[in-house]
């Protein structure tokens, strides 16, 4: 009897030790999102800072709280976890200091400091990556910003990693970060390199399957993989199709890349279905979309998430997660949106995700999207006015 116990608990010992990842999806009220295979943000954070007992490491591209709104219970347990000795570090981004600055008195107790990095030096773009670390054990990472409309009205994707591996690579970032944030310049790294490369990719569970799992970053020439080549991997390699949501995507500085992959993939009679949100149109914001749009075997639709009923909110009803899924076998989730400025001068991370579990994360996404009730097709002929954020 002794032996049996000992082996179930072997075996229980065993598959809790094993990496996983949670998908964690933002829905915004009164809309139908929100996929039976995800987790919402408000519960998972919650629940993973609460058992902090040594260490949160915070990177954001900013932060901003409103009173009674989703934000501030996480923050009210950040702060409880440092009272009870959890020390906390936070970085923030310099170009949002005008929305960081009201909230940076939060990271002023013991136990607790920030600081601002001004990635513009660093990368000559922004910190925009988005991202957590606990106790060296786990790492959320996802679209949603440190803001209390990424959690209630904005569509947001991420994941929590379980992997000291993961929180260790993610660490890296961190520390580069906050010595750039004191004393900035073009290193992305002090010390060591990413361990979990798409090259010796691990393994982990995932929706009570096994997948395999590796970390890309932004800007691209630092010690990792970059964003941007893993996501042209994925394209090149497609065979049957390719499914890709994302916030905005543009040309600027003659950025090309996407674009020609997508064309390529949809001559080797791949078919492409892509959505963007309605922030991407207006004169001189959808070119790149327009190029897109009208070839065959590439679809374009635009999501459009209608008003609260409380009223307008600003910069918020937005579908502002970043992925792509191809051929139902793997998926990349992001913090970046589509331009060069995102791929080679801004911090960004991602997560790649391959196996059959992957397949089927990124189509319950999409076709949620796809064949709901917030998005239209998008027409090159029609010329569509920019829709007010503010």
């Amino acid at each position: 009897m002794i032996r049996i116990l000992t082996a179930a608990l072997l075996s229980c010992s065993l598959i809790y030790a094993q990496d996983e990842l949670i998908p964690v999806e933002s829905v915004p009220a009164e809309t139908s999102y929100g996929s039976s295979l995800t987790k919402r943000p408000s519960e998972i954070w919650l629940e993973a800072l609460k058992g902090a007992k040594k260490s949160i490491d915070i990177e954001q591209f900013y932060i901003e709280s409103e009173k009674g709104e989703s934000l501030e219970p996480i923050i009210k347990e950040i702060r409880s976890r440092a009272r009870a000795g959890v020390k906390v570090r936070a970085i923030f981004d310099k170009a949002m200091l005008k929305s960081s600055g009201k909230y940076l008195f939060l990271f002023k107790e013991k136990n607790m400091s920030y600081r601002i990095i001004d990635f513009k030096k660093v990368g000559g773009g922004v910190q925009h990556s988005k991202f957590f670390i606990i106790d060296g054990g786990q790492v959320y990472i996802g679209s949603q910003n440190f803001d209390w409309r990424s959690l209630s009205h904005i569509r947001e994707f991420g994941f929590l990693i379980k992997s000291r591996a993961a929180a260790s690579d993610f660490k890296k970032i961190f520390e580069a970060d906050w010595k750039n944030a004191e004393k900035p310049k073009k290193d992305y790294f002090s010390k060591g390199k990413i361990s979990i490369s798409c090259d010796k990719p691990l393994k982990a569970l995932m929706l009570g399957q096994e997948v395999s799992y590796c970390l890309a970053f932004s800007p691209a020439g630092g010690k990792y993989q970059s964003e941007i080549k893993e996501m042209l991997k994925i394209i090149d390699s497609a065979k049957e199709s390719i499914s890709a949501q994302v916030m905005t995507y543009s040309d600027k500085k003659n950025f090309s890349q996407l674009e020609q992959a997508f064309l390529a993939a949809a001559g080797r009679n791949v078919k492409v279905k892509l959505v963007f949100s309605d922030w991407s149109l207006g004169s001189g914001k959808d070119s790149a979309i327009r190029r897109l749009a009208g070839n065959e075997n590439i679809e374009v639709k635009i999501s459009s998430i209608p008003v609260f009923s409380g009223g307008h909110i600003p910069f918020a009803r937005v579908e502002h997660l970043k992925y792509i899924t191809a051929d139902d076998n793997v998926f990349m989730a992001s913090t970046s949106n589509w331009g060069y400025d995102y791929f080679y001068e801004t911090r960004g991370a991602a997560v790649i995700v391959r196996g059959a579990a992957a397949g089927l994360l990124g189509k319950a996404l999409f076709e949620q999207s796809w064949n709901g009730p917030y998005v239209f097709t998008f027409d090159p002929a029609v010329r569509y006015e920019a829709k007010k954020r503010d």
